[in-house]
């Protein structure tokens, strides 16, 4: 009996084969939504998101002309869904024109605008994370800096930036375009690791959903479902560049004006920097916002 062997159990006799059935194969589990927020109540809130505020638990970067506030000025949910297109309210980022302010730092801006993340809220390694956003109307205010992204949590654990690695997911710079890029050790600034994407016809300040997949072996980036960029673990190395993406990461949104993004595409450096005087009039007028529709992360 070479192939076959004879089990005894009880009185029944058996005879079952030496190799094993092929396993059947194991479905994939559906990925589980681990954070959510659509801001459908009367305020952002803030067991999800830290409020950053210049000079109080945040410095200015960039060389960006804003500084970042904690005021329903600059940040607030708007529940005209008829008028915005949202569902169940959406998240606003409005800049105002505000010569003058002063930061608590002492430290003096033109413009004040709003920035919030999950940091020390939410943190999570790898996923889905995707965001409904409307960027300012006709994304053509050149200077304005709207950003969906996410930073390494051990920004403030021994790993500064770019050590610590940053996702962005969506950056627009008032073009009718948004991009992508990983920023780490030896790419970071001027970051070979991008992509530019434009909307083949959509109007860019239409809403769209901006996703990127996270694994252990790479990113890929979506606008609308359309896969517009990836890249691998291998080819980064490959290219000699650090992989840093397997710590924890916190999610931020953003509207910053003006600095070094702006400043290198459009070249402008008056009356501020990378940010010219009709996008500084749109702002002064209050007709420049950011809408968030939702947020979500899913992880399998």
């Amino acid at each position: 009996m070479s192939a076959r062997r004879l089990i005894v159990s009880g009185t029944a006799l058996a005879l079952l084969p030496l190799f094993p059935f092929p396993a059947a194969a194991v479905p994939e589990k559906p990925a589980a939504e681990v954070f959510f927020d659509d801001f459908s109540g009367s305020e952002v809130d803030r067991s999800k998101w830290r409020i950053e505020v210049t000079g109080e638990n945040f410095g200015t970067v960039n060389q960006e002309q804003q500084a970042y506030v904690d005021s329903p000025d600059t940040m607030y949910v708007d529940h005209d869904d008829a008028g915005t297109g949202a569902s169940n309210g959406a998240l606003a980022l409005h800049p105002r024109f505000t010569p003058g302010h002063q930061a608590p730092d002492g430290q003096t801006y033109d413009f004040v605008s709003g920035r919030l993340s999950t940091q020390d809220k939410f943190e999570f390694t790898y996923g889905s994370y995707s965001a409904r956003l409307k960027l300012p109307e006709g994304a053509t205010g050149p200077g304005l800096w709207p950003a969906w992204w996410s930073l390494g949590a051990n920004i403030d654990n021994g790993k500064p930036w770019p050590q610590c690695g940053e996702v962005d997911v969506m950056e627009n710079v008032g073009e009718p375009w948004t991009n992508v890029s990983l920023h780490g050790p030896e790419y970071n600034g001027d970051t070979p690791i991008m992509q530019r994407q434009h909307f083949e016809g959509a109007d860019p300040a239409d809403w769209h959903v901006y996703k990127v997949d996270w694994t252990p072996d790479g990113f890929t980036f979506f606008v609308d479902d359309r896969e517009i960029y990836k890249i691998t673990k291998q080819e980064m190395q490959q290219n000699g560049w650090t992989w840093v993406y397997d710590d924890p990461q916190f999610m931020i949104l953003n509207f910053a004006l003006g600095g070094t993004y702006p400043n290198g595409v459009n070249g402008v450096t008056e009356p501020y920097f990378g940010l010219p005087q009709e996008t500084v009039d749109k702002v002064a007028a209050g007709n420049v916002r950011y809408l968030v529709d939702w947020v979500r992360v899913e992880q399998q």
